[in-house]
């Protein structure tokens, strides 16, 4: 049985609890208002006929006396109890006098209330009224308590219906859209169920922002993947046709040496975006932990530097160090090494032939800030984000560098790993920052 089949059949049970519930206070109510009324009207008349007994010459007169009227009979009975005055009828019930009292007592067509009060010099008026509980009033108020109570349950059944129809017409509209999507396998589709407040809106909403994230990741997949083969591609032809041309000329020392020469080096780059793509795998895993320890960030930064001076200085690059004196950190020293290596690496690759590149320390308290500044040809202002993109490369230094385009995504994950943050400030022509800010201390 479906949810909404479930809550129209809840709802209309319980409407029609409440309206038995209603139906049974209203007879109710209405019954003993009714029966006060009657028994109001009893005492009432039998005080008029008691008053309407006029006496002349020791004698009871009963000519103003009224001996029905509105449904009640008078009866006046003598001291020993003999009915001297008014109807006898078999339809009537006949009980012994007793004085004060209110009685309910059977007759031949149901009940009657039947009520004795003195009128003076021994005589006793009887005041006699069917009862409204078996009254034709009553009947017809029970009936039409009854239609009530079905019609309440016919509307509450029609209304919780159109309720739960019309409240489930949204969940309806994203069942049909997530099938259309698994049928399609299309992520970009969104089940757009539009602005709402309701629970069933904002389950749709957080819907369409799994499947924004969902297709982020995939086009990221895709991307990861046609560009990881790009770059594995590249160094795999250029070592067959080495070996192939090393094959054809197995005669020449030169050439075979210079073939091997070739291998190794497309063999080395093939190894380090390996190792770059297994860091960042274990990264996303989880599993690339965080050794820290006490790191002189001034004196790694002096390290870093004249480890990069050759290769600075193949291009005529000035390498500057500027830092604070003794800037100390807890951090993993092999990943702060990574990132100096890899922010000094691309001033040196891409940056202008004469150039410079500063690297600069700054103690800020309670944080350690790490930045290269170089004069190179700086980067386009729509390319700023994509930087820190897996793969990403500028289109003049693809084939130039060598790179694979994973250092930065490595530097932002070495950053965040840390608790802290990285930055890029450039415009093409004058030059580029790279920034690098961890806390001294785990966070």
């Amino acid at each position: 049985m479906t949810i909404k089949k479930r809550i129209v059949i809840w709802y209309t049970l319980m409407m029609a609890v409440l309206g038995a519930i209603m139906v049974a206070a209203i007879v109710s109510a209405s019954g003993i208002m009714l029966r006060q009324e009657a028994l109001s009207d009893l005492r009432e008349a039998v005080s008029d006929a008691s008053e309407d007994i006029r006496w002349r010459s020791g004698n009871p007169d009963f000519d103003d006396v009224d001996f029905f009227d509105e449904g009640i009979y008078i009866q006046i009975f003598d001291g020993s109890g003999a009915l001297i005055e008014g109807r006898a009828s078999d339809d009537l019930p006949s009980v012994p006098v007793s004085v004060g009292d209110l009685r309910e007592v059977p007759g031949i067509r149901g009940q009657w209330y039947v009520l004795d009060e003195l009128a003076g010099d021994g005589l006793v008026v009887r005041g006699i009224l069917r009862s409204y509980g078996e009254g034709v009033y009553m009947s017809l108020m029970e009936v039409f308590s009854l239609l009530v109570f079905l019609v309440v349950m016919a509307l509450g059944g029609l209304g919780g219906y159109i309720i739960v129809r019309r409240s489930f017409k949204p969940v309806d509209q994203v069942i049909a859209a997530a099938d259309d999507i698994a049928s399609s396998g299309d992520v970009s589709k969104r089940i757009g169920l539009g602005g709402g407040s309701d629970e069933i809106h904002r389950m749709a909403s957080s819907f369409d922002a799994v499947l924004e994230r969902l297709e982020e990741a995939f086009e990221k997949e895709k991307r990861f993947t046609s560009d990881a083969s790009h770059e594995l591609r590249t160094p795999l032809s250029v070592i067959l046709a080495e070996c192939e041309y090393a094959l054809e000329h197995g005669d020449d020392c030169a050439r075979m040496e210079e073939s091997l020469s070739d291998i190794q080096r497309q063999a080395g780059r093939m190894s380090r975006l390996v190792e770059e793509l297994l860091a960042l795998a274990r990264a996303d895993k989880g599993t690339l932990n965080v050794s820290y320890e006490d790191v002189d960030l001034s004196e790694l930064a002096h390290m870093v530097l004249s480890s990069l001076e050759d290769k600075a200085a193949s291009r005529s690059i000035t390498l500057t160090l500027k830092t604070d004196p003794a800037v100390h950190v807890d951090a993993d020293q092999g990943m702060l090494t990574r990132v100096l290596i890899n922010y000094l690496g691309n001033a040196i690759e891409h940056g202008n032939e004469g150039g410079w590149a500063l690297l600069r320390i700054r103690d800020l308290g309670q944080e350690v800030e790490v930045s290269v500044e170089d004069n190179g040809p700086g980067i386009a202002k729509e390319d700023l984000e994509k930087v820190w993109d897996r793969f990403w490369q500028g289109d003049s230094s693809r084939s130039a560098s060598g790179g694979a385009g994973l250092g930065l995504s490595m530097v932002r994950w070495i950053a965040q790993a840390h608790g802290g943050s990285v930055g890029v400030e450039s415009s093409p022509g004058n030059g580029s920052v790279f920034y690098f800010t961890i806390p001294k201390k785990p966070v």
